[in-house]
């Protein structure tokens, strides 16, 4: 942080002592600490704190261009199913027109024309735009929650040397 020699630190501590006094020197110093701490703390805690801004800024680019993908993805499902449906269409007129419908006004299943049934789909479907939006809100919740420090979900740090009452005596 500061380059002090050792000697320049012994300069000042002189100092200090002659300064201030012997009783009243390590209250100062205990100050100085805890003003020291203090100040390191809030240097980590905006430091977390624009850290989780660029993570939630990077999940809204992720969501945006997943949203971009499964409509471009959709677009194209949906011209291909047209132009599919367009082509059994045809067919099925070219199969009514060389006379192969019956009274029901279905095509019988003969060799080489199109029968009466229905072409299904073996996937699965995949996660919907709501439940990816969801996915995301809540990680976004999850980023932005209480507990997500140090510590865990406790909400005070643990005791440690620090945190002990101190006895003065």
């Amino acid at each position: 942080m500061l380059d002090f020699s050792l000697g320049e630190l012994m300069m000042i501590s002189v100092v200090a002592l002659v300064v201030l006094g012997p009783e009243r020197l390590p209250r100062v110093a205990r100050t100085f600490g805890e003003w020291l701490g203090k100040a390191q703390r809030y240097v980590s805690q905006f430091r977390n704190d624009i850290q989780r801004e660029i993570e939630l800024s990077d999940l809204k680019r992720i969501q945006e261009e997943a949203r971009k993908a499964a409509q471009s993805i959709d677009a194209t499902m949906r011209d291909a199913t047209s132009s599919l449906d367009q082509t059994v269409r045809a067919a099925q007129t070219g199969a009514t027109a060389a006379g192969g419908e019956s009274s029901d006004g279905a095509t019988t299943n003969r060799p080489g024309t199109w029968g009466s049934h229905r072409f299904r789909t073996r996937s699965r479907p995949g996660a919907t735009f709501g439940e990816l939006e969801e996915a995301v809100e809540q990680l976004r919740r999850r980023l932005s929650g209480p507990g997500l420090g140090r510590f865990g979900s406790k909400r005070y740090a643990p005791r440690s040397r620090v945190n002990r009452p101190r006895i003065h005596r």
